[in-house]
């Protein structure tokens, strides 16, 4: 993989996973809770079997990452996937990297039985929607002409 190496990151992985999220959301000007807080949240999170991450590297270190996060559903036995996060450096974007962790994701989540992806995407972030087109994503069901949408709500933070 153009001298990149991907593969699924362990609870030991968790700080170097943390820096490129922070990487991630200080490039998009998204708030994100300080490398620290991250990084033991992910360690708690990879240690189980609801969230794996698989990463890329070169030997000086990490280049990028996808988080999924898994959940039960009713419409099929295997887990309901989606997809958290998925970061390549900047300078190294347009190599393979991305396509690389599409792919590694999906024989992951092959393995682990499940029959379905979900992936959020900004509507004004177009490159990301037409990435992941490549990759057969879409935002409507086969057949369908009308889009799915995404609603969310902040939740207060409980005590």
């Amino acid at each position: 993989m153009h001298a990149y190496d991907a593969f699924l990151a362990g609870p030991e992985h968790s700080l170097n996973l943390a820096r490129l999220q922070a990487d991630f959301n200080l490039e998009f000007d998204s708030s994100c809770p300080p490398v620290a807080v991250v990084a033991r949240r992910l360690e708690a999170m990879l240690a189980g079997d609801q969230c794996f991450a698989i990463v890329a590297g070169n030997g000086r270190g990490l280049v990028g990452h996808a988080l999924v996060t898994l959940r039960p559903t009713i419409y099929f036995d295997g887990p309901l996937a989606v997809l958290d996060e998925l970061y390549v450096q900047p300078a190294l974007r347009g190599r393979g990297i991305g396509s690389a962790f599409v792919n590694c994701l999906l024989q992951e989540l092959a393995l682990r039985g499940s029959l379905e992806l979900h992936i959020n995407v900004d509507e004004d972030d177009t490159a990301t929607r037409r990435f992941y087109e490549r990759h057969g994503f879409a935002n409507n069901f086969l057949g369908s002409d009308w889009r799915m949408l995404l609603s969310y709500q902040p939740l207060p933070p409980t005590k």
